[in-house]
């Protein structure tokens, strides 16, 4: 005798548990982030509208003459994160930052790019893609530039409490890999405005710069989810690995300490470099794709003290 799912009774005990996904808050959530980020970009954008119609490359310095408004963009999701959770999923906002975890997560989030970055440097080198100034780099060169990425933190933080504070984690029954590809896969496009405006890869076809990025990110986009969920949810963590990636690739990967035009083909070593790890993860040390009570990072366990803002 069958039951409604289409199992027997014998096989009834042994049937997988079903995957739930609140689409309807994931859904409504991608469409607020792309919708409160792109109304205001174009806002921006418009007045330069004829340079990116009629130009075969990307602007080299429109962002920069539309200032810091165009950054301003990059707290979109954070706002349509709090707007899902205190009227839409209503789960408010108590232990949604992650603060509370050993400095360990945060250490390792602050110097894994610099290994990562650096690493990809000496690839690109040694394939002959490009040209490093290593004799301006020194000890000194990776100090300021950790220290620079701790109070810029706060940048990539309006990015991170929507992707993977909220996003991610109504995800992540899915598994991490199917997860992590969604998030990406709807993420990197997001930026498309600030990428037409020269953002990451100026003087560079439009076409070439989406894929690029896209495949970058989605690359890159598997260590931000290990780090979440590493760190039980940890908004800050990932925030602070973003953040410290952005500074050393955007330092390392481009002019004046990288050869000109040697842009996209370190970044797409870099991705490649990235997938082989995810490889190496997932195949050869056989890490599991599945996240075990993935409901605790939509709600985390509280108890009731001051302590529950910042978990």
């Amino acid at each position: 005798m069958s039951n409604k799912l289409g199992y027997t009774n014998g096989t009834a005990a042994q049937a997988p548990a079903l995957v739930h996904v609140n689409w309807r808050e994931v859904i409504l959530f991608a469409l607020l982030a792309y919708g409160l980020a792109w109304v205001w970009w174009s806002f921006w954008l418009f007045p330069y509208l004829g340079t990116l119609l009629t130009q075969s490359t990307t602007p080299i310095d429109l962002v920069a003459q539309a200032g810091v408004a165009m950054v301003l963009g990059m707290f979109a999701p954070m706002i349509a994160a709090l707007i899902m959770r205190l009227f839409v999923s209503k789960e408010g906002v108590k232990g949604s930052l992650g603060l509370l975890r050993s400095w360990r997560y945060y250490l390792a989030a602050l110097l894994a790019p610099a290994v990562f970055v650096t690493a990809v440097v000496l690839i690109v080198q040694g394939l002959g893609l490009g040209e490093f100034r290593w004799s301006e780099v020194g000890w000194l060169v990776y100090l300021a530039l950790l220290l620079k990425a701790l109070p810029n933190v706060l940048f990539t933080f309006g990015e991170e409490y929507g992707w993977r504070g909220y996003f991610l984690p109504r995800l992540l029954p899915l598994g991490e890999i199917r997860a992590t590809l969604l998030v990406a896969l709807i993420w990197a496009p997001w930026h498309v405005p600030l990428l037409l405006a020269g953002l990451n890869y100026p003087g560079v076809h439009p076409w070439l710069v989406l894929f690029v990025f896209l495949f970058t990110v989605v690359a890159l986009s598997f260590a931000y989810t290990w780090f979440y969920v590493a760190s039980s949810g940890s908004v800050l963590v990932v925030a602070l690995l973003h953040q410290s990636s952005n500074t050393f690739s955007d330092t390392f990967w481009q002019p004046p300490l990288m050869s000109l035009g040697s842009q996209v083909a370190t970044s797409i070593v870099g991705g490649g470099v990235m997938l082989a790890v995810v490889l190496v993860v997932y195949g050869l040390f056989k890490r599991s794709g599945r996240v075990e009570d993935a409901e605790r990072f939509v709600h985390p366990k509280l108890d009731g003290t001051w302590r529950d803002w910042v978990r």
